[in-house]
């Protein structure tokens, strides 16, 4: 059998206040060739379809955070519409890092693509936050590049929902979307006017994008140097490419199967990364050094997710 390799999802550029409304997780569907790197989706308001995300603004907080079962590095990135949580932990060690090293620079423009996680507490409501592949700080120039393409997506998309909803003719996910979402189209095309400041928000200032003199300080902005050839979505650094294409099919097939076996026998079906880890190790499936590359490629080829920090579950 032949080895697969990643392929990774185009980014979808989304505004943050379209983002943090996202709830609806698409289920997991087999292809029919047995090929477990089948991406999972999630689906906004507005109907885009997203495995990855692609957003810019100011990061304008970064805190240190330590729980019982693991610590992370928790970022805030506004835009012109609202706010999103970054959330790095020990998969993503590089982001982490970054963030760590940015912590007395903020505010700063700043790129982010990763993927969604949507906590859903059992008491109710859902917390969205963004599980960071790569991230880069920029200039002004770049973010507003970035939300004029996203406007002009974003403006796509709701002229789609809204002839779908004229016509009355959807498909089962438009379908879903509108049960869901109720999207006003008034409301969402407010949100495409603040963005691009056609129209101030009443309830809502982001903090580090005031360039007046209002107080707030101006996020700092990467050099022209640094912000070369940075006009297209940020990806995977070098580094991180080739360590997620040294995992082969056989090693991520195997921890993807020891992964579910452990779930299984746990309370909660979840189980810790570090256990799992160090199982991978015993089982000779990973070295030491590369255990928790193979956990990370588990999550990247969407086979994985993180409940809540440090806790894995097979999907």
């Amino acid at each position: 059998m032949a080895e697969q390799q990643f392929k990774r999802e185009p980014a979808v550029r989304i505004f943050a206040q379209e983002l943090s409304r996202i709830e609806m997780q698409l289920e997991k569907k087999d292809d029919g060739k047995g090929n477990r790197f089948t991406p999972s989706y999630c689906l906004s308001p507005t109907g885009a379809r997203i495995n990855r995300v692609f957003i810019c603004g100011a990061l304008t907080e970064v805190d240190e955070i330590d729980t019982q079962n693991a610590s992370f590095v928790k970022g805030r990135l506004v835009d012109p519409t609202g706010a999103i949580t970054i959330m790095a932990g020990q998969y993503q060690p590089e982001v982490a890092a970054t963030l760590r090293y940015l912590s007395d620079k903020i505010p700063v423009f700043a790129a982010v693509v990763g993927k969604l996680n949507i906590y859903k507490p059992q008491d109710g409501g859902y917390y969205v936050s963004i599980r960071p592949e790569d991230l880069h700080v920029v200039t002004r120039e770049i973010v507003d590049t970035w939300i004029g393409e996203t406007a002009i997506c974003t403006i796509e998309r709701i002229k789609t929902l809204k002839e779908l909803m004229a016509a009355g003719k959807y498909t089962e996910e438009q379908k879903a979307v509108i049960a869901v979402y109720n999207p006003q189209i008034d409301e969402l095309k407010r949100m495409v006017r603040i963005a691009i400041g056609k129209e101030a928000s009443n309830d809502y200032k982001p903090p580090g994008m005031n360039d007046g003199d209002g107080g707030v300080k101006k996020p700092a902005t990467a050099s022209n140097e640094q912000a070369k050839n940075s006009t297209s979505p940020p990806v995977t650094s070098p580094a991180a490419q080739t360590s997620a294409q040294e995992i082969k099919e056989p090693n991520i097939e195997a921890g993807y199967i020891l992964l579910k076996d452990m779930c299984s026998l746990s309370e909660d079906g979840t189980v810790g990364g570090n256990a799992f880890a160090d199982r991978l190790v015993q089982r000779k499936l990973a070295s030491p050094d590369t255990a928790m590359t193979l956990v990370k490629g588990l999550m990247d080829g969407d086979m994985a997710y993180e409940v809540r920090m440090g806790r894995l579950k097979a999907v």
